[in-house]
């Protein structure tokens, strides 16, 4: 098939606005709770990957539209009872370059085609919009766009992040986090995959690069700035190859003015090359959760998650957890996010790939396994077929757990599917 007319040439589908209302089911969390929603995209191709990325708040839900080599889009959902009504579908904003417009199929378009919607952040009436292969000048080094909403219309006026000193391939816009008016910005793959993370601060001038960040102890290929957490004057960020053994690190910083102080490392103690540790993170309060979706802990790759309390400046080690029913290559830990009380972990690989989400309370100072969600219209993949992948990403907010199927079929395959799932807490 032409790449170039599935991608802009795609069916047209008439909707019903309230988007498709699927179940989901989970043993005791949704007995009594409002009905879940399976939110699909209204435009559909072959290898969209709609669900790449997820975020949530207030009213506001954003799905990514994100994929290897897919120029990209983010839909915005609003909230109204217990549906979520598609508000607007924000699109890249600028020229599409030449070299993704030609490229033939998927494999040829990577690293050419922005990915706009590889990752997605709200805050208020602003969201924030990664796409790591976007271009800057003619180079493609990544860029956040930034959408505000303008008497009910979601806006993009020029404001376009980009790294103070962009290079193609660094992957800016990998990760990203929002906290009142400081935005900090990761490239994974800048100086020889090493990576660094960049501190922006919102100002009457626009947006400001108010610190660059990078490990004190960086290799080549460490990927710092895999993931990252911003929780007020502390930052976590993952660096998923890192460490003596490659098996990923955790790096701690501390706000100082508009400096950010590196005060701790983190490794796991039993760490392996390849586990992965540092893919993901989430933090609330004093409680650091760090996923290392390859860990060999209960079988080869079934993953695993750290759960750390931040004492000070140190981080101490309260337990690790692993999916009650885990099996060889699951990759639990590939996902994570707190929802009140309430830990989330996907394992995107979990039953043949049809994935799941696991869930964790703390009760009785232990952290127990409290419920497996899956999707009630998920696939297992067959052979190089894949499933549909349900927990590749995940955000949460309140009671409100919002993960991404990318692999999920909606007309085509893998067009992508996202769930918005409510919890007991």
């Amino acid at each position: 098939m032409d790449f170039r007319h599935f991608r802009f040439v795609m069916v047209i589908l008439i909707v019903v606005l309230t988007i498709g209302v699927g179940c989901v089911t989970a043993a005791g969390v949704g007995r009594g709770l409002p009905q879940e929603v399976r939110l699909d995209p209204d435009t559909s191709s072959n290898e969209t990957e709609y669900g790449r990325s997820v975020a949530i708040d207030g009213n506001l839900v954003a799905v990514g539209m994100g994929g290897d080599g897919a120029i990209g889009s983010v839909y915005v959902y609003q909230r109204m009872g217990s549906s979520y009504v598609l508000d607007e579908k924000l699109v890249f904003p600028e020229e599409v370059p030449c070299a993704c417009l030609e490229a033939e199929d998927p494999d040829n378009a990577f690293g050419k085609c922005p990915e706009f919607g590889r990752t997605v952040a709200i805050q208020g009436n602003t969201i924030f919009v990664g796409a790591r292969f976007a271009p800057v000048g003619d180079i493609s080094a990544g860029a956040v766009y930034v959408f505000r909403n303008y008497e009910d219309s979601w806006q993009y006026n020029g404001e376009k992040i980009i790294s103070p000193d962009p290079v193609g391939g660094d992957n800016f816009g990998r990760a990203l986090a929002i906290q009142g008016d400081l935005l900090v910005v990761t490239a994974r793959k800048n100086d020889a995959e090493k990576g660094a993370a960049y501190a922006f601060k919102n100002t009457s001038d626009g947006w400001i690069n108010t610190a660059t960040l990078v490990a004190s102890d960086s290799v080549d290929g460490d990927y710092f700035g895999q993931s990252i957490a911003l929780k007020g004057e502390t930052l976590v960020i993952g660096a998923r190859n890192a460490g003596p053994d490659g098996a990923g690190a955790l790096y701690l910083y501390r706000k100082s003015g508009n400096d950010w102080i590196e005060v701790t490392k983190v490794t796991p103690e039993d760490g392996e090359p390849d586990e992965q540790y540092g893919f993901c993170i989430a933090v609330t309060g004093n409680t650091i959760a760090v996923g290392a979706r390859r860990d060999n802990l209960t079988a080869t790759k079934a993953g695993a998650v750290y759960v750390y309390t931040l004492n000070g400046n140190s981080v101490e080690l309260v337990t690790i957890l692993t999916a009650g029913d885990a099996k060889k290559g699951d990759e639990f830990g590939q996902s994570v996010a707190f929802a009140g009380d309430i830990l989330a972990i996907g394992a995107w690989k979990d039953d043949e790939g049809k994935g799941s989400i696991y869930l964790f309370r703390q009760i009785d100072s232990q952290w127990v396994q409290i419920d497996k969600i899956q999707a009630s219209d998920g696939k297992p993949g067959a052979g190089k077929i894949p499933g549909d992948e349900f927990g590749y990403s995940l955000a949460a907010l309140g009671n409100r757990l919002v993960t991404g199927a990318h692999k999920a079929d909606f007309v085509y395959k893998d067009a992508g599917a996202a769930y918005v799932i409510p919890v007991r807490l």
